[in-house]
């Protein structure tokens, strides 16, 4: 080759075609040079798209599992376990998709949905005693307590 013939800048030869570049070209342009070839300017423009994909991914995934904890305390609140839930209903049904807020309406129904479909009762607020209020169907015969207790010449 000749001196002629190589006249192109060297920031030309360095940069790769866009053929070549990778989309997830995640390497910094540390030329200092005030003019950049269009594959430069492209490398760039390229590397700030996948950035702002990749943000805009995280930040869906960060939405979507803030969406799915909301839905899940209100089940909880129903004492209901979200995995019943999550088996009736899917989340795109149960966030508003003007607002993206979760829709309690929404949530609410899927709830009984789930209780009817799997058999889910509903929980009685307050302690649980059992026989609670039933009287025996036969009254003892005496009061052993008041008879251990009465005074000795008092006792039958």
């Amino acid at each position: 080759m000749s001196e002629h013939e190589n006249r192109q800048p060297p920031e030309e030869l360095e940069t790769p075609s866009p053929d070549e570049t990778p989309e997830t070209d995640t390497t910094a342009d540390t030329d200092t040079t005030t003019e950049e070839s269009p594959n430069a300017e492209a490398a760039k423009y390229r590397t700030q798209r996948n950035e702002a994909r990749a943000e805009r991914d995280a930040l869906a995934a960060r939405v979507e599992a803030l969406q799915r904890a909301a839905v899940e305390d209100l089940c909880k609140a129903a004492s209901v376990t979200p995995r019943a839930l999550w088996t009736v209903a899917e989340l795109g049904d149960l966030v508003d998709p003007e607002t993206g807020t979760v829709d309690r309406n929404a949530v609410t129904k899927a709830i009984e949905k789930a209780r009817q479909e799997l058999g889910i009762t509903t929980v009685a607020k307050g302690a649980y005693v059992p026989n609670a209020g039933k009287m025996p169907t036969t009254p003892p015969a005496t009061d052993r307590w008041a008879e251990a207790f009465s005074p000795k010449n008092r006792r039958r």
